[in-house]
């Protein structure tokens, strides 16, 4: 396996089956569907990537990942009424995949003969959201192709992410890598989230739940002009925000959170579906004399600094911060930023309408991940999921309406120190102003 996917492999067997790691991709499509030409195109895509005929297991006392063979390939079909869909999806998502069976599992629910939903189950091992995209542009060009008759005409793909990972974990770490990640995680804050409104259950995973946070157009515009002022990309004065949120919630004047990389570049494996990403932690200094204009320009330090380092796995910055005793010690990073600003294909099938929808995950990964994506009209949608088990969603609603209200201040008075920010209501949990 890859370093990536030994460590979700690792703690998909703390879980009991029970997987924080299950994605989708879903579709409501409306038309005459050709079911056969889906099977057949989904199947192709199968049998093109090995790493969604793969098993993850062990053999030898090894975590080792087994290409199995191609073969067709059946949806699994169901029916429900229009009204029930949201709780049939819901159900779909709930079930784990086994690595050591499947890491894919596609579905067609039927509510009309000419209404209905296409969801890929995928793990997390597997797949990451440039990887989706890679999944849609081919499903769109096979499906296309099979039904006009034409032959596909993709290109055989350079590199599987099996050989990947051969060559990654013989290639290993580089030293200079690993020292600039010891230095940046030795005596990290504790704990850095939003307080909890209880304490969740022992047993992993929790459950999720969702918040949907509007971003928008005029808010976007203004943080993309601000970022253009601050010489910084959206993604960084996104993530000056959250670390203005999280020094508000805490108590200390360091904050840390997580920010998702990508570890693809080369056009050798672009075009590979496979989970090439990483996660990485920002660590902030905040203080209340701090203004919004230094801090970013400090998260624009701190989020070079982690791309130039960005191949030391996640899972290895957990050990190396000494954190290895999950039970009793906070997670190194318990918030998650993403912000989604990659221009996707349109999906679209001949004769059919199709809309992509975001089914909610149902188990938590950590307390709270933010994925920003960016609209057509210039606006964000902020997708927040979490952990359910430990915090209310009215919680989570004032919590993100407070992020909303942080960045429109922020990008407006960026010269404004942090400690005496006006014109944004303070919470109970919040710091006071600095006097």
């Amino acid at each position: 396996m890859s370093r990536e996917q030994e460590a979700l492999w690792l703690d998909d067997l703390m879980c009991d089956g029970q997987s924080m790691y299950g994605e989708s991709l879903a579709y409501r499509l409306t038309g005459d569907l050709d079911v056969a030409t889906l099977e057949w195109a989904i199947g192709q895509i199968i049998s093109r990537h090995e790493v969604l005929r793969t098993r993850l297991t062990e053999r030898a006392g090894e975590p080792v990942q087994i290409v199995g063979a191609a073969a067709s390939v059946r949806l699994a079909q169901l029916s429900c009424p229009p009204a029930e869909l949201a709780g049939t999806l819901s159900r779909i998502v709930a079930e784990s995949l086994d690595l050591d069976e499947t890491p894919i599992r596609p579905w067609l629910v039927r509510m009309s003969p000419t209404e209905a939903v296409l969801v890929v189950q995928l793990h997390h091992a597997v797949i990451d959201d440039w990887a989706l995209n890679v999944f849609q542009r081919e499903l769109m060009h096979l499906y296309t192709a099979r039904l006009l008759g034409r032959p596909p005409d993709l290109e055989p793909l350079p590199v599987q992410a099996g050989e990947f990972a051969v060559a990654q974990q013989a290639e290993g770490l580089d030293p200079a890598d690993v020292e600039y990640w010891r230095e940046r995680v030795r005596a990290a804050p504790l704990s850095c989230t939003v307080p909890p409104d209880r304490p969740g259950p022992e047993d992993l995973p929790h459950r999720a739940g969702r918040h949907v946070l509007t971003i928008d157009p005029e808010l976007g515009q203004a943080v993309r002009a601000a970022g253009r002022a601050l010489r910084a990309t959206p993604f960084t004065v996104f993530a000056a925000a959250m670390g203005t949120l999280l020094w508000q919630y805490g108590e200390s004047d360091e904050v840390i959170f997580g920010m998702p990389v990508s570890l693809r570049g080369t056009a050798a494996v672009d075009g590979m579906i496979a989970y090439l990403s990483n996660l990485l932690p920002l660590r902030l200094a905040v203080s209340p004399s701090t203004s919004f204009r230094e801090l970013t320009s400090a998260t624009r330090a701190e989020v070079l600094g982690a791309l130039a380092h960005r191949t030391v796995p996640f899972a290895h910055l957990v050990r190396l911060s000494g954190r290895v005793a999950p039970d009793s010690l906070p997670p190194l990073c318990d918030v998650i930023l993403v912000v989604d600003d990659m221009s996707w294909e349109p999906f679209s099938l001949p004769g059919i309408a199709a809309e992509r929808i975001y089914i909610p995950p149902a188990r938590a990964k950590c307390a709270l991940i933010v994925s920003l994506v960016a609209g057509e009209d210039g606006g964000y949608t902020g997708l927040c999921d979490f952990d359910a088990d430990v915090y209310e969603a009215s919680t989570m609603a004032r919590v993100m309406s407070r992020y909303a209200a942080l960045l429109a201040h922020c990008v407006a008075a960026p010269d404004e120190t942090l400690g005496h920010l006006t014109g944004v209501p303070m919470t109970h949990a919040a710091r006071p102003p600095s006097t």
